[in-house]
């Protein structure tokens, strides 16, 4: 009796333990980019509001009514959860983004790159982001950065000649 009690007994410990760690897992839905998406889409079409939510920064290239911008989804983390990606659709050899967004644990979806100061980013192989920057906020014209799994964010990594930027086809909002 008393080794049929402590199995059961090591058993509901074993249990609650497996439970209580899945419990513990960040959980994001499947679509959980489509708040920022239709804020975007909106936006493109009829002009977005003079005051900006703080998680959804916006380039005033999508602004400009003849730019013609879209979006892709791409998982640029690894973790199976697609990021979004603004971008403007051209003729040019590489594709220029204004904004990524991400799904944040704290905030939900947030605009962790953004064109908004004029910066533009271009997505390279492997999930690499090269930032242009446009301004004169720095000496560097050209910024990489790579997701790091340990510290959970955007890291800037050394990428001078490493990584190109590359032509992405984007889906039109219009």
């Amino acid at each position: 009796m008393k080794k049929a009690t402590s199995t059961i007994l090591i058993f509901a410990l074993l249990m609650s333990v497996v439970f209580g760690f899945a419990g513990c897992r960040k959980y994001v839905l499947k679509d959980w980019y489509t708040e920022a998406l239709n804020y975007y889409r909106d936006g493109v079409r009829s002009g977005f509001p003079i005051d900006e939510p703080e998680n959804f920064k916006v380039s005033d290239d999508l602004k400009i009514k003849t730019n013609n911008p879209g979006y892709m989804l791409y998982d640029l983390d690894g973790d199976g959860v697609e990021e979004l990606l603004i971008g403007l659709i051209d003729n040019s050899a590489k594709t220029k983004f204004t904004s990524i967004v991400v799904y944040h644990t704290e905030k939900g979806p947030y605009c962790m790159f953004s064109g908004g100061n004029g910066d533009y980013y271009y997505l390279c192989a492997d999930g690499v982001i090269k930032q242009e920057i446009t301004s004169f906020r720095t000496n560097t014209p050209e910024l990489f950065y790579r997701f790091d799994p340990k510290s959970n964010s955007f890291t800037r990594i050394e990428g001078d000649g490493k990584y190109i930027p590359l032509k992405w086809d984007l889906t039109p909002f219009k």
